[in-house]
């Protein structure tokens, strides 16, 4: 069943709104109003193109190339559950829906598409498994702010992780085990994390290579285990107390090398 969703003013100086194409951008806001209340939504182009599009002459592929340039901007993210593929809009975790109603498996990091995928025209069709019920909600609101990855977040931007960051956190807790894992996320370092993900963000559009956050990030940490220093394996001879950590992992000018390794990395570079 569709929903009613309601915008912000500031999403649409959101940068990441900003970097997708307009017609992307409508696809995208569409895309709200025919989510579960989880903000989970079948995979299927034919079944996107019917609901969004109806009356438009628009291809499916030019339908994946959009669902692929959301996903490339980290506004959604594919999964697949039971063997059958999904979309899910990242931030919805931050919507107020008095009682909710879910038609879609629920979504879980773990179960992304990595690396990232390209949407089929195959794609199956919506399951429809066991719905909640629940009343439809009246003007849920799908807010902006200006974080990136979090476009539907709360009015303080704050609250449970984004999609994004949660991410970087947890690929990085799981590829460098010999580092200090990450079990709290300050604002000055949730800050640090979405400036970086925006730069790569930037840096693999310029490169002609596609940015997912799983992708990218596995080979970025993967990077830095290569080196007994930044993997944490090298202990510091004047502070044996002391552990490598995400914040030195991150600064401005190693981040920058690194990214660029990982990057190569991914393509194959010789």
């Amino acid at each position: 069943m569709a929903r009613i969703r309601s915008i912000k003013p500031e999403f649409w100086s959101s940068e990441q709104v900003m970097e997708c194409s307009p017609t992307a951008r409508l696809l995208f806001i569409g895309l709200w109003n025919f989510c579960d209340d989880a903000g989970n939504h079948s995979l299927s182009v034919r079944t996107i193109k019917a609901e969004i599009f109806p009356g438009d002459d628009i291809d499916s592929s030019s339908i994946r190339g959009m669902l692929d340039e959301l996903s490339s901007n980290g506004l959604i993210v594919f999964y697949s559950s039971e063997n059958k593929d999904f979309l899910h809009v990242t931030g919805w975790q931050h919507q107020r829906i008095d009682k909710p109603t879910f038609k879609h498996p629920p979504y879980r990091p773990e179960n992304s598409a990595m690396p990232r995928r390209t949407v089929d025209d195959s794609s199956t069709p919506e399951r429809r498994g066991e719905e909640r019920r629940g009343e439809e909600g009246k003007g849920e609101e799908c807010e902006g702010n200006h974080s990136p990855g979090d476009l539907l977040g709360g009015e303080d931007g704050g609250g449970e992780l984004t999609d994004e960051v949660g991410i970087v956190v947890a690929t990085y807790n799981a590829t460098l085990p010999d580092c200090q894992s990450v079990q709290v996320l300050n604002p000055k370092r949730r800050k640090r994390i979405l400036a970086v993900c925006k730069l790569a963000r930037k840096v693999c559009r310029q490169q002609g290579w596609p940015y997912t956050p799983e992708g990218f990030w596995t080979a970025y940490w993967t990077e830095c285990s290569g080196d007994d220093w930044l993997a944490g394996r090298k202990k510091n001879p004047n502070n044996s107390t002391w552990k490598q950590n995400i914040d030195v992992l991150l600064e401005e000018d190693r981040f920058a090398k690194v990214m660029d390794q990982a990057i190569g990395a991914m393509r194959g570079d010789a």
